[in-house]
This record gives C-alpha cells, structure tokens and sequence, in this order.
C-alpha cells in the first residue's frame, strides 16, 4: 500500500490554458501508473520474503527421523 492517495479533484490554477490543463492530467496519470507498478513490486517482494521465511522455517518430517534412527539401531 502506498501512503499517496491520487483524487479525481484536478487543481488547476485559474486562468491555466489547454495545455497546461492537459499536462497536469498527463501527470496524475504517470503517478497513478508509477505508483500502481510499486505496489505490484513491493507485494511480489513480499510474497517472495515469505516464501523463503516458510522454506526456511520447514520442520523436518518425524518418520524421517525415525527412519534415521532405526538405521542407526537406536530406538525413539
């Protein structure tokens, strides 16, 4: 989530031309897109930080352990 929040509500100063009306609308769009392709970004990085935290964090599987120990002779 991004702490920039775009509105509809255009300012434009009083007396701005066509152009320049235009251009401000160009601009609230590059920062709608801008800021819509970070969000994209930082919630992949997330999905991709929490993916590695669950492999890492895995438990070992207990019947393997037995297995383990039953090779070795040793009982649980």
């Amino acid at each position: 989530m991004s702490a920039a929040v775009m509105t509809r509500t255009h300012v434009v100063p009083r007396g701005a031309t066509a152009l320049e009306r235009a251009s401000i609308r160009i601009a609230e769009g590059v920062a709608r897109w801008a800021i819509a392709r970070a969000e994209l970004r930082e919630d992949r990085r997330e999905a991709m930080l929490a993916a590695i935290q669950a492999e890492q964090t895995r438990r070992s599987d207990p019947l393997a352990t037995e297995h383990l120990l039953s090779q070795m002779g040793l009982r649980r």
